[in-house]
């Protein structure tokens, strides 16, 4: 059996699972992909940079001065689509915060090697249509898309990148279950010590627990990091940083403002 096929027997399930979890709160949220892959918030401009899997979506305030703060938001596997996370994208870009959404994937998604390198060069086509590197810069993401947040943070200098002032990893995974397919870890070291590294893990997350949580945290543990394991049953599941339900807002959006504020 070639590699290529026993990538796609083994990450199969696991991907349609993690994308089910998805769409299910998508739905719940009004998003879901639902808006194609024209989505774009009210009020808001959207630019598409580069292709495929090296290709971001901008999206910024439509009355815009410049020099405001940016995040760039890293999706959960194979969640493309950036409307699977369109309310949190709305609020963030009406509180005068651009957002960069990298694709970083394609279908079949069964590509371990690729995602972060990807993340690199669509960032850099975003960054040039911004006209040069954020000097307000905070990196999110969930589930694969908080594992890349602290990979981006850690090999950002190294790549030629703007380090992130703060790094919001939520409910991180680089496998699934016992998923021999692992998104490989950046070295941590790479992350400056007075980053702020605020990292969240899902006491009811069934699909990649809170192991990846806890590791970030303690290889980061030089920088400022604060792990924080989220109870609330309304949003301790995988699912929850894609709802945009009251308890969902307050365990996601409210942590994610402060450190976009706390830029300057």
């Amino acid at each position: 059996m070639n590699r290529t096929r026993w990538l796609l027997v083994v990450c199969a399930v696991p991907l349609l699972l993690v994308f089910g979890v998805l769409v299910s709160a998508g739905l719940e949220s009004g998003g879901g992909g639902s808006d194609g892959p024209g989505f774009t918030p009210e009020g808001a401009e959207r630019v598409d940079v580069g292709r495929g899997a090296t290709g971001a979506a901008i999206f910024r305030p439509s009355e815009r001065d410049g020099g405001g703060p940016v995040v760039i938001l890293l999706h959960g596997w194979a969640a493309v689509d950036p409307s699977f996370y369109g309310p949190w994208i709305d609020h963030l870009v009406r509180r005068g915060t651009t957002v960069i959404y990298p694709t970083y994937q394609e279908e079949p998604f069964v590509d371990p090697l690729t995602p972060l390198p990807n993340v690199l060069a669509a960032l850099g086509l975003a960054f040039e249509e911004l006209g040069g590197a954020p000097t307000r810069l905070v990196v999110a993401g969930h589930s694969a898309g908080g594992a890349l947040a602290v990979d981006y943070a850690a090999s950002a200098r190294s790549a030629g990148m703007p380090a992130p002032s703060a790094v919001f990893s939520v409910y991180p995974g680089r496998s699934i279950g016992g998923d021999p397919v692992q998104l490989k870890p950046v070295d941590a070291a790479g992350i400056a010590a007075d980053t702020r590294v605020l990292v969240l893990g899902g006491a009811r997350d069934e699909l990649v627990g809170t192991r990846f949580a806890r590791e970030i945290a303690r290889t980061t543990a030089h920088a400022r990091t604060t792990l924080r394991i989220v109870r609330d049953r309304g949003v301790d599941d995988h699912a929850g940083p894609a709802r945009s339900s009251p308890e969902a807002r307050r365990a996601f959006w409210k942590p994610l403002d402060r450190l976009v504020d706390a830029t300057g």
